[in-house]
């Protein structure tokens, strides 16, 4: 038996696919655009920016009116564009990118890669409680970063709001793939790669 406050409504005509990649990917970019708290005015920048929590995350902080500048490979700046983010390439001297696409300001950082992106924001000069991620612990550990993540807003309340989003059309949630049950060792091999396009969806 579930618990009623456990449950949300599922909006018509929003597809499984994409209510199904709100608990876990949803919450969790809820949960770091929460942490930073960008708003108005603000500069903030997302690691990982079109992957399946970052594609989510860069939307939330553009709600809040912050200018969010997303990282991730040529090929998904066109998406970027589209919903209001300003793309940078990573990789070599992505410091100096940042800087000229922000005007040398950056507010708030969003890792949700690792590698060193926590490094990266301090570098940048972000005061740490202003820096979160979901991957990186021993680099929040030295660096006095936040770590919210999924269970940080794990909740019916949460899910609701985003599929509500979701359905009117406010929140695109990107899926990159949808693999059979069956297929759940290809699944996490892509998801190993890093390089998705938004959410890996399993269906039974």
């Amino acid at each position: 038996m579930v618990d009623d406050v456990a449950l949300t409504l599922h909006p018509a005509g929003l597809p499984w696919e994409v209510a199904g990649s709100l608990y876990v990917a949803g919450t969790t970019a809820y949960a770091t655009v929460f942490a930073v708290d960008p708003g108005p005015g603000e500069t903030v920048v997302v690691s990982g920016a079109a992957g399946g929590v970052g594609s989510i995350a860069v939307q939330l902080a553009r709600r809040r009116g912050a200018t969010v500048i997303g990282l991730a490979s040529e090929a998904n700046h066109a998406w970027l564009k589209g919903h209001g983010v300003v793309p940078v390439a990573y990789g070599e001297c992505v410091a100096e990118r940042i800087r000229a696409a922000s005007g040398g300001n950056v507010d708030a950082f969003i890792d949700t890669y690792g590698d060193g992106y926590v490094e990266l924001a301090v570098e940048l000069g972000v005061r740490p409680e202003r820096i979160d991620t979901i991957c990186d612990w021993a680099g929040a550990a030295r660096g006095g970063a936040r770590t919210y993540g999924e269970g940080a807003a794990a909740c019916a309340v949460v899910v609701g709001e985003l599929a509500r989003l979701a359905a009117r059309g406010e929140l695109e949630v990107p899926i990159a793939r949808v693999y059979p049950l069956a297929r759940v060792r290809d699944a996490f091999g892509e998801l190993e790669r890093r390089h998705a396009h938004g959410k890996i969806v399993l269906r039974p």
